[in-house]
């Protein structure tokens, strides 16, 4: 019992640290400082960013520019290797590639702060995975879940590298994201299997597997509606009370595809009420829906302000946490009944 209280113990301060780092991550874009370090794993050819530009050579940009195309060179041709054509033509031929980033110490700082916490979820799931190889001779799936969640950080953490080899292409940023959510259902999934199944009683496992899909599918165009911001934000001259009229479809759809989900997850607090079966977990989901769509309204009129940027992302995935977490106890519930 004392080992399982601490590989719970390990397993929350990890699921806990994946979401601050997305909080982070998300501050690191509204504040256009993804770019803060050119490089990986240093930053400005140090482990700790320079004081100021006067510590770097007269040449930098060109340096760090001329070792990224050469880092892209070398990813294109894995790429062509699997047959990826089209992705290796953009990680070469993408113009903002060749584009220099020059130093900030505001922004690199912020970028190092980003990688730092990034290095702590590595140990954290390092011990995560630790804690649960013990289980191996008893729930053997935690154990297993444990050295995927351990592989997948090595191998989000070689993305992350890309991501800033390839100055943020767009597919690579959703990709970064996509990788953060598997991350945080291994995790969940590790939980639950560690966890009394009689903890939570929930109903609807069916609607809460609709709703994950969706919800996941919200959460990737989201990502990309951040995108297009990234594109007005960097590649043009206007302003925040302009970059609305700029965005597209996709926008309104990300906006629309809301009202859906939201009935969703009104329908399925109808149900647990009718079933008496109302969690603390499902009480929280509807509290963080409704925070959400306030926040989505706050961005929508009243221009993007960057303090809801991060709240927005941190908060969807959040949400997505819940809803997996529901729909597991819920196909627990619904075996017992």
């Amino acid at each position: 019992m004392k080992q399982n209280n601490r590989s719970l113990k390990v397993n929350l301060y990890t699921i806990i640290a994946v979401y601050f780092l997305i909080l982070v991550g998300g501050i690191v874009r509204s504040m256009g400082a993804g770019m803060g370090c050119p490089d990986w794993p240093k930053c400005f050819g140090s482990y700790v960013p320079p004081a100021s530009a006067s510590e770097l050579p007269a040449n930098y940009e060109d340096i760090f520019v001329s070792s990224r195309v050469e880092k892209n060179e070398r990813l294109a041709a894995t790429l062509l290797w699997f047959g990826w054509e089209d992705l290796a033509q953009r990680v070469t031929n993408d113009p903002s590639i060749g584009v220099a980033t020059y130093f900030d110490t505001q922004k690199a700082w912020v970028e190092y702060i980003n990688r730092l916490v990034g290095v702590i979820i590595g140990f954290l799931v390092i011990m995560n995975m630790i804690f649960t190889l013990k289980y191996i001779s008893t729930i053997k799936w935690v154990a297993i879940l444990g050295v995927l969640s351990f592989v997948l950080v090595v191998f989000q953490g070689w993305i992350g590298s890309l991501v800033v080899s390839t100055n943020l292409l767009p597919g690579f940023i959703s990709f970064h994201m996509i990788l953060a959510l598997l991350l945080v259902a291994l995790l969940l999934t590790q939980r639950y299997l560690m966890s009394s199944r009689d903890e939570h009683r929930v109903t609807g496992g069916g609607w809460l597997l609709v709703l994950l899909v969706l919800f996941t599918i919200q959460i990737i165009f989201g990502v990309q509606v951040r995108e297009e911001i990234d594109v007005i934000k960097h590649g043009t001259d206007i302003d925040r009370s302009g970059w609305l009229d700029q965005l597209g479809l996709l926008f309104y759809v990300h906006r629309s595809y809301s009202l859906l989900l939201t009935a969703i997850v009104g329908y399925v607090v109808y149900l647990n009420w009718k079933h008496g079966t109302v969690s603390a977990f499902l009480k929280s989901l509807v509290v963080i829906i409704c925070i959400e769509i306030g926040l989505g309204v706050i961005m929508a009129y009243f221009s993007f302000p960057a303090f809801a940027q991060p709240l927005h992302l941190l908060l969807g995935t959040m949400a997505f946490g819940v809803i997996f977490y529901l729909f597991l106890y819920a196909n627990s519930y619904a075996q017992k009944s």
